[in-house]
């Protein structure tokens, strides 16, 4: 019996250091070498009708050859739900929205080889411009002296984000698309283990671009604060008439980590701050956690030990009871052979 509690605390103990040990994973960044190094590489201005800007720049060639660069202005919006910016191709807007008349266009310029330089880009906001936010990309590219003019550019095109906020009626209203728990495209309330993703997708209904930033508290069943997860961090942009969504892939993942073993209801509350006044979207989901595969084992463990210990019981008491008998039919044979 000593060695059958032995193998059973070895067993339970094993188990348990398994349930408990959270798992790691590693990652590798990476990041790609461009043709034109532009500082900064995005610009935000409070701007107002009327009122000329000038905006610095400190641009490097980290090329190995001498390439001259041209400047275009363009607008941009946001593409799809992860903020990439989408150039537009529709060059009809009126000067009073589309910023590509309000950016001064950049002369020529020549760079030598990992040669640095600071170039002025003027920007003058018309008396008739739209209140709110307009967004434009100042972008570069280089081109050897043998093919300049000839339209075709050989080095990496890059450039500056340009966020313009014109005063006047603005408004700065976002609301929540949608919070849950689980993979982009695959919501779920019901997990074996954690780590646990959550998607969360912001509207900007105003007309100017806005930081949420906030946190997902994550209590269990008892109330108790078990994880506190950043959202936004980065302080990304949701662009006007857009959704942005944070959450999904990568980088821009949010999880609530591995707390090792974990079990039952918990409950995640959404709390986000934006704008000028402190405006906040709150939101509060709950899901599953029940390490199902892991209680399965367990109760596999369980079962055997149980099995064991009744078979040993039982054959203990065979044992017992087949000594009984042999002791008493023992002692009736010698009281028949003391009688005769």
């Amino acid at each position: 019996m000593r060695l059958f509690k032995q193998i059973f605390a070895l067993v339970i103990t094993t188990l348990f250091i398994g349930i408990m040990s959270p798992v790691t994973a590693s990652a590798v960044d990476s990041s790609t070498a461009q043709g034109l190094q532009i500082s900064p590489a995005k610009v935000e201005l409070n701007a107002a009708t009327g009122n000329t800007y000038s905006i610095k720049l400190t641009v490097t060639n980290v090329t190995s050859s001498e390439l001259i660069y041209s400047s275009e202005i363009s607008d941009f919006k946001a593409s799809g739900e992860n903020g990439s910016p989408k150039i537009m191709i529709d060059k009809t807007m009126p000067a009073s929205a589309s910023v590509r008349s309000w950016i001064s266009s950049v002369p020529e310029f020549t760079l030598d080889a990992h040669e640095s330089k600071t170039i002025y880009a003027e920007i003058t906001i018309p008396n008739n411009a739209e209140p709110g936010g307009h967004y434009g990309v100042l972008s570069f590219s280089g081109a050897t002296p043998e093919m300049s003019g000839t339209g075709v550019g050989l080095s990496a095109s890059t450039g500056v984000i340009m966020l313009i906020k014109v005063d006047g009626d603005i408004t700065e209203k976002a609301s929540l698309s949608s919070f849950y728990s689980g993979k982009l495209d695959n919501q779920s309330f019901f997990f074996e283990t954690g780590p646990i993703p959550f998607i969360v997708r912001i509207k900007n209904e105003g007309n100017i671009h806005i930081q949420p930033v906030g946190t997902i508290e994550i209590r269990d069943m008892f109330g108790s604060t078990v994880a506190s997860v950043p959202v936004n961090s980065s302080k990304a942009n949701v662009l006007p008439d857009s959704i942005r969504r944070f959450g999904g892939t990568g980088s821009d993942s949010i999880s609530m980590p591995n707390k090792g073993f974990m079990i039952g209801l918990y409950t995640a509350q959404l709390t986000l701050g934006y704008g000028s006044t402190g405006q906040a979207v709150t939101s509060s989901i709950s899901f599953w956690v029940i390490p199902y595969r892991a209680i399965l084992i367990i109760l596999l463990v369980l079962g055997t030990i149980v099995y064991i210990v009744t078979k040993i019981i039982k054959a203990h008491n065979k044992r017992i009871i087949e000594k009984y008998k042999n002791e008493n039919g023992n002692k009736n044979q010698n009281k028949k052979n003391h009688k005769k």
